[in-house]
């Protein structure tokens, strides 16, 4: 068996985390949680993570893509998989596309809130290079 996968659960929405704790740890990972940009980049440079879960709008409107760049520009963190979930288009009518705007966005895989189970899980385990069905 693979050893236990850890995920960094980035949002600002306490609800969202619980949720999403929830699903991941009954998938079996390990999961962390941070509510801003700052207690993000803490916890990335004390712990390793496999996978980093993230919003767009926390403190700002473009809280992960800071984050998301701040990853990227890190040596140590560059190979991290970043999965953006965001309720942007909801909340200002701007859609992203990954295939257009992956360049800019610096994250690996993006989607809008909420994800069913089922597809959260398919996303993680495809940005770990796993099948979800093994």
């Amino acid at each position: 068996m693979d050893e236990q996968k850890r995920i960094l659960l980035v949002d600002d929405d306490p609800d969202f985390i619980d949720i999403n704790r929830m699903i991941l740890e009954a998938a079996d990972y390990a999961v962390d949680e941070a509510h801003s940009v700052p207690e993000a980049l803490e916890k990335l440079s004390n712990a390793t993570y496999d996978v980093l879960i993230l919003d767009l709008m926390m403190e700002d409107r473009d809280s992960g893509f800071a984050l998301a760049y701040a990853v990227r520009s890190d040596e140590r963190l560059r190979t991290i998989p970043i999965l953006m979930l965001t309720s942007a288009e909801e909340k200002t009518g701007f859609m992203f596309q990954l295939s257009q705007d992956q360049e800019w966005m610096k994250v690996d895989d993006f989607a809008a809130k909420p994800l069913k189970p089922a597809d959260l899980i398919a996303r993680i385990e495809k940005l770990l290079g796993r099948n979800a069905d093994q």
